[in-house]
């Protein structure tokens, strides 16, 4: 059996396992590896699940701008791995503090139905409505639905993820790709039908999606030429855990302080008010980080435009670029968990960002290893290192005797150097 190693961060089930935790607040981070410990699953699984469950418990009440461009905190992930990788359990653990307050949302909804209908002058117009947090299997109109009911957001659970977009063709026969592009930004719903009295506006739009395929499905599922052209698929970030091993069954069992301790997270993420914040904005450092990762996006852009032309890859960089600002204004909230002044902090650290980044270089990595799975090719893309990854290589490689003297001649902070050598 594998465990995880501390030194390093990477459980040994695993031969790479690149997608960073250190950057989550410490309870957070025991829970993820409590859950890998108990369940033997790639690290990644947990962590996306965490990153999109905080997210739906905050919901639309909370955006997150950098001055020009304002987003939701809001991201599409999934999770590709084989069957037998056990993609699902884990998930359900992370989801649990969700289905609680959905299993209380629908009892307190039972009974305002209840006493509704006894009521013999009761406004018919008006009836209670279940405010729902979690979704798997819907149609279009019954989303809109619980878009309409909605005080916070959803999130759309989908193991076997292929299975989402079948259902989307059958119940809107080809209509939902546009729709879907849309909800990915936020974007108010129309919704107009013939013998209607007045059109009906759904307004400030919330849903994460949460989704697991196996890799012989990628092409199915997500190969279809109006996903890759449309910028569909560059909207997901996927994890890509690489599974060697398959470890004997053993006796374990979540430890109640960790499962305590998240439920309590959530809870109050969800339960909070949050109308004295509802902008928070990048600080000048971490501002500047995103500018450096922004402006070498660009550059990677202007690369393929000027070779390849490749508009799959021109997409992957531009939404890159966007998801990073939802993901830092995620990982900012979640390092208010323990502040004395609670999420009243509005502006995102440096250190929020930089970590932030780490994962957005993660994701652009496994979203080209999508990408070459579905072409069935590798695309002619210059993967270039990232600065982190050369100064690990120089440690690597050439050893660093003086970390100090080192980040001195870097000219960088010696607390961020410090962090990339982790």
């Amino acid at each position: 059996m594998g465990n995880f190693n501390q030194q390093n961060g990477k459980f040994s089930l695993h031969k790479e396992v690149e997608l960073p935790i250190d950057g989550l607040p410490q309870i957070i981070q025991q829970f993820i590896r409590e859950i890998v410990r108990v369940f033997h699953c790639p690290i990644e699984f947990p962590i996306v699940a965490v990153l999109a469950a905080f997210a739906t418990a905050i919901g639309k009440r909370i955006k997150v701008t950098d001055g020009k461009y304002t987003n939701p905190l809001m991201l599409w992930f999934i999770n590709v791995a084989i069957s037998g990788s056990n993609k699902t359990q884990p998930v359900k653990e992370v989801l649990k503090p969700l289905r609680d307050i959905n299993r209380e949302n629908y009892e307190v909804f039972e009974r305002e139905y209840a006493a509704w209908k006894a009521d013999k002058e009761r406004d018919e117009s008006n009836p209670p409505v279940f405010d729902q947090i979690l979704v798997s299997d819907t149609t279009d109109e019954a989303r809109n639905k619980i878009f309409q009911n909605s005080t916070t957001g959803i999130l759309g659970y989908h193991p076997e993820f292929k299975g989402f977009f079948d259902d989307q063709e059958r119940y809107s026969k080809g209509g939902y790709i546009d729709k879907l592009l849309r909800l990915f930004d936020g974007d108010d719903i129309y919704i107009n039908r013939k013998g209607d009295e007045k059109p009906m506006v759904i307004t400030n739009v919330f849903m994460c999606i949460l989704g697991d395929i196996q890799p012989g499905l990628l092409a199915p599922a997500f190969g279809v030429p109006q996903y890759m052209v449309s910028g569909l698929d560059t909207r997901f970030l996927f994890t890509m855990p690489k599974i060697f091993e398959f470890p004997d069954r053993e006796k374990e069992s979540m430890n109640p302080c960790f499962v305590d301790a998240w439920l309590s997270i959530i809870r109050q993420a969800y339960f909070n008010d949050y109308s004295k914040t509802p902008l928070i904005w990048l600080s000048p450092e971490s501002d500047a980080l995103y500018n450096t990762y922004f402006n070498s996006l660009q550059q990677k852009k202007e690369k393929v435009s000027s070779t390849t032309g490749d508009g799959y890859m021109l997409s992957l960089y531009s939404k890159l670029q966007i998801q990073t600002m939802r993901l830092a204004g995620i990982v900012h909230l979640m390092g208010m968990i323990n502040s004395p002044i609670g999420y009243n902090n509005y502006l995102v650290s440096e250190e929020a960002m930089e970590y932030t980044i780490r994962c957005m270089e993660y994701f652009e990595q496994s979203g080209i290893e999508v990408y070459e799975r579905i072409q069935g090719v590798t695309p002619n893309v210059q993967k270039e290192m990232s600065q982190a990854e050369i100064l690990r290589l120089v440690k690597e490689k050439v050893g660093i005797k003086n970390q100090r003297a080192f980040s001195e001649g870097l000219g960088k902070d010696p607390s961020y150097i410090s962090r990339i050598l982790k």
